[in-house]
């Protein structure tokens, strides 16, 4: 488990106290990295909120974030769910702005977006906007936190949407393994309580009694000394904290103190203790979860991350290697699993092949044999040197996340960290601990073991009945926990020091490929391109290449067996590319129906080391019959699994199978790679580098002789490129009326997914259902989530493949059919076409969409994969976005309306209906069979 990773986890999910802090409105100075051009400020205001400036002007977007220190641990015992029924009903009204879908409305017109989450000890609310709306949209959003309504007449019809929230993921393997986890904790610690709720509950048949307990908690809890908050804005550091204090001091100060938990979380006799899951999803997981002490405090040291660097490593040597090589397992991750007020759990998970899971025991005694292993050598002052180093270099050279995620992330350590250090403590390792690595190491005893054994066909004699989960529990003998005591280390080894570690910081300038990709090369099997980004500031930067090839996508077989061949080459590359991916750098190789693409991003110093060892084993692959068995059959369980995904997922995993030609069905590609043999998918690897041309990209930090570098170094590894044949897309062209596809998917919820294409491709047409998704969204989402209660997955959308526009509209219903689903979205498109569109909301709606267009990237990954997917669409001006907002500044209402109508109207729609039944099975939409569509015409694009 990689650093960074786990110190997101930290961030995001688990639960925080308040740090310590003078009341004063004195601001701090923020520690931010090298590459960081904001101005950031800390301050805490008078009622105790504790907040983080920043001032970006250059930025097109702003938000926020709030955190509350209050979660569902909170919940009352008899109202469990209380907690997160309270989130939903923020949202629907307050003193100043009482209208329950004002805020929605005005975010998406705004060309934002917004949600919140609620977890055990924290409840985040969020949202991003244009950043000229800032000030607006905190109007709205701190009125949340000072006078909501928490309207009655809204208490029954959201209840039903916790209902239905948690009625969709019932049958979520991650969830239900939660809640047999929390069957097994001590009967008075607060964690096994029911955190998402349901109509049980939260006594939904006392409605009135419900709005009391609502009132109750809010006004108990709700407390500005408990909260946090990030706004990021234009405005300068004095301006935003003027609007932050204007808003939020309003706040009230409840005084509020959370105590560390007193109970412990197993009871004295429940451990060790081994439990036996059956899934849902065709999976094997095993689970190894310690109690540990509170690791908080020691945020400077982090010993945990030092201990699940070590066991999670992927290298030469390591447990996971070890078991791959033994093909037992397939996947393995190490880390702090839990962490509470005053407790936390270490965890190592592994997903297991077949032949693994008849090993579990040996397995378990690997793992203790790594963990004595670590206990022996002791704790190595080079090891967290070089962990130390890798973290500081993540942090100095970070590449920005989206602003929500970044909002989000600073809320959330506002709460744990000193506000000083609230962007560099999730990376700092700067205090070598090794009597505190030791302590933890101590606690990694088989006694001391929960263990989790998650598979089909396992013996289980309990149920439990919320998440309809078949479990039981295994009988540990005190002879097994003792064997696992001494298992001998064998050929595990800990890690060498990594190779790939960067040095060069340098920034390397080309003014004449600044302004946009400059093509280095163009010849009949190639072409080389260049762009030397230095917005971001950052040593870093993407390169892609693409063996353009036609045999990727030829038919069914053609796809699955490309796809089995480079996942043989990520496992043959995975000892290696794991030590880069610690320093930085990462890569992935996929086909598609343009051909294999490669793509690496991070330190532009080490790329071409890596991207060597990515085409050395393209060429030259390790053509073992276990492996190969190995990964045909994980490859199997992926595809099989489809079919158990939440309805939803299902349906927009089915649409563009039905939209691209160049996509099998699922049931031929499943046919295609349960029939391929080692030497088809060798020989299939063959054709491809037999006949492909490239396309290479550089973008960010590279100079020309990095370019040519990189070029060199593919003709040198893979076989001469050619005129290769060349494949184009083919995307259906919808004939007037419903097609009706049914997707079986395992779940009493019926879902909708109804696609509406525009009546021929084009820019105008892209924009102006681009426009009428930005219009739509917001009042689909209230129409039929809020006031019609249909289901908690509701969205509508736009849906562009290439130049062909569509709009989506997506329900999941656990109280009608899909039939009914389908009427309901053909009456709401047929009152919206009715009520019209003035021309003020157009030209509102316009300007935002425009802004939106116009927005310049986050971050250099963004602005690269910009870059490569207008070359590969063949705008070589990389002018697509440009031409998009040609197109709509040149578009007046009418001529927006006359595409947005003939693509709404009822006899002219060409649509797509997707469902799944549920519940009702004889209760279908109507339409022609999607069989139909192997007839129709296509669109087409090289």
């Amino acid at each position: 488990m990689r650093f960074l990773q786990h110190a997101v986890v930290l961030i995001l999910m688990l639960a925080m106290t308040a740090c310590a802090a003078p009341r004063s409105a004195e601001s701090q100075k923020v520690v931010t990295p090298q590459t960081e051009h904001r101005a950031f400020r800390s301050l805490q205001l008078e009622n105790g909120m504790k907040v983080l400036l920043v001032s970006d002007p250059d930025s097109d977007k702003a938000g926020a974030s709030l955190d509350v220190n209050v979660g569902s641990r909170q919940d009352p015992r008899d109202y469990q769910g209380l907690a997160h029924f309270l989130e939903h009903m923020l949202f629907l009204g307050t003193e100043a702005y009482p209208e329950a879908g004002d805020y929605q409305a005005f975010i998406t017109a705004n060309g934002g977006s917004h949600n919140a989450y609620t977890s055990f000890e924290h409840t985040n609310y969020f949202f991003d906007v244009r950043a000229e709306a800032l000030a607006s949209a905190l109007d709205r959003f701190a009125q949340f936190f000072v006078a909501p309504l928490f309207n009655a007449a809204y208490v029954q019809r959201e209840v039903k949407a916790v209902e239905s929230e948690y009625r969709a993921r019932r049958r979520n393997d991650r969830r239900r393994e939660l809640a047999v986890f929390k069957a097994q904790l001590a009967a008075e610690h607060p964690y096994n309580k029911f955190s998402v709720g349901n109509l049980q509950t939260l006594q939904a048949e006392r409605e009135a009694q419900l709005r009391e307990q609502l009132l109750a908690f809010y006004e108990r809890y709700y407390s500005a000394n408990i909260m946090s908050l990030t706004v990021v804005g234009r405005e300068s550091l004095a301006e935003l904290e003027e609007m932050v204090r204007a808003r939020f001091s309003a706040v009230a100060d409840r005084g509020l103190k959370i105590d560390a938990i007193a109970e412990p979380l197993f009871a004295d006799d429940r451990l060790p203790r081994w439990v036996n899951i059956e899934p849902v999803q065709n999976e094997r997981r095993l689970s190894l979860q310690f109690p540990v002490a509170d690791a908080r405090a020691f945020w400077r040291s982090k010993p945990l991350s030092y201990i699940g660097n070590l066991l999670g490593h992927e290298g030469a040597g390591s447990l996971l290697s070890e078991l791959k090589a033994r093909g037992w397992a397939e996947g393995l991750s190490a880390g702090q699993s839990l962490d509470l007020q005053g407790q936390a759990m270490f965890g190592v998970t592994i997903a297991l092949t077949e032949v693994g899971l008849a090993q579990v025991d040996d397995i378990v005694g690997m793992v203790f044999a790594y963990v004595d292993m670590l206990r022996q050598q002791g704790a190595q002052a080079w090891r967290y040197r070089e962990q130390s180093q890798l973290a500081d270099q993540q942090f100095h050279f970070r590449s920005r996340a989206t602003l929500t995620r970044e909002l989000v992330a600073w809320s959330s350590a506002l709460q744990q960290y000193p506000p000083a250090q609230v962007l560099r403590a999730p990376y700092l390792m700067a205090e070598y601990r090794p009597e505190l690595i030791g302590q933890y190491l101590a606690d990694l005893q088989p006694e001391r073991a929960f263990i989790t054994l998650m598979a089909p066909g396992l013996n289980t004699d309990r149920h439990l009945e919320r998440y309809d989960v078949a479990w039981g529990l295994r009988e540990l003998p005190s002879s097994l926990v003792e064997q696992w005591r001494g298992v001998p280390a064998g050929n595990l080894r800990l890690p060498a020091a990594n190779p790939y570690i960067a040095s060069d910081f340098d920034l390397h300038d080309d003014p004449e490929a600044r302004l946009q990709p400059r093509r280095l090369v163009s010849d009949g099997v190639g072409e080389l391109w260049l762009f030397n980004d230095q917005r971001f500031g950052l040593p870093k930067g993407r390169s892609y290449v693409l063996l353009e090839s036609a045999q990727t996508a030829k038919d069914a077989a053609s796809v699955a067996s490309s796809a089995l061949w480079l996942r043989m080459v990520a496992d043959q590359l995975n000892e290696q590319a794991y030590a880069a991916q610690l320093a930085g750098l990462n890569y992935s190789v996929d086909s598609n129906w343009r051909g294999v693409e490669i793509s690496l991003g991070g330190f532009n110093q080490t790329q071409a080391k890596l991207l060597s060892a990515v085409l050395q084993a393209l060429r030259h692959g390790d053509w073992d019959e276990q492996r190969f068995d190995r990964i045909k059959r994980q490859r199997l369980r992926e595809l099989e699994n489809i079919r158990r995904k939440s309805p939803y997922q299902q349906l927009f995993d089915e649409l563009p199978r039905l939209q691209r030609r160049e996509e099998p069905a699922l049931a031929s590609l499943i046919a295609a790679t349960e029939s391929l043999t080692m030497a088809a998918v060798a020989l299939q690897a063959d054709r491809v580098l037999a006949d492909f041309r490239y396309r290479i990209l550089l973008h960010g930090n590279f100079t020309v002789e990095d370019a040519q570098n990189m070029a060199e170094l593919a003709a040198t590894v893979l076989p001469q490129a050619a005129e290769a044949s060349r494949h184009a897309q083919h995307i259906v062209k919808l004939p007037p009326g419903a097609v009706v596809a049914e997707v079986a998917a395992e779940h009493s919820d019926a879902a909708l997914l109804s696609y509406v294409q525009a009546a021929q491709p084009g820019k105008a047409e892209r924009v102006a259902m681009g426009l009428a998704a930005q219009i739509i969204s917001a009042d689909f989402y209230h129409q039929l989530r809020t006031e019609k209660q249909l289901g908690y997955i509701v969205s509508a959308g736009v849906y562009p493949q290439r130049d062909v526009a569509g709009l989506f509209f997506l329900v999941q219903s656990p109280v009608v059919s899909a039939a009914q689903l389908a009427e309901e979205v053909d009456g709401y498109l047929r009152r919206w076409l009715a009520a019209g569109v003035d021309e003020a909301t157009f030209s509102r709606y316009r300007e935002t969409l425009l802004s939106k267009l116009s927005e310049q990237p986050e971050n250099l990954w963004q602005a690269a994969d910009r870059h490569w997917q207008d070359l590969l669409d063949g705008y070589r001006q990389f002018d697509s976005r440009e031409q998009l907002i040609a197109a709509l500044s040149a578009m007046d209402r009418e001529r927006w309306w006359q595409i947005v109508e003939q693509a709404l109207t009822a006899g002219q729609r060409r649509s797509m209906q997707l469902f799944s039944a549920g519940q009702w099975p004889a209760a279908r939409p109507g339409g022609m069979s999607a069989a139909a569509l192997k007839d129709a015409h296509s669109y087409q694009f090289d």
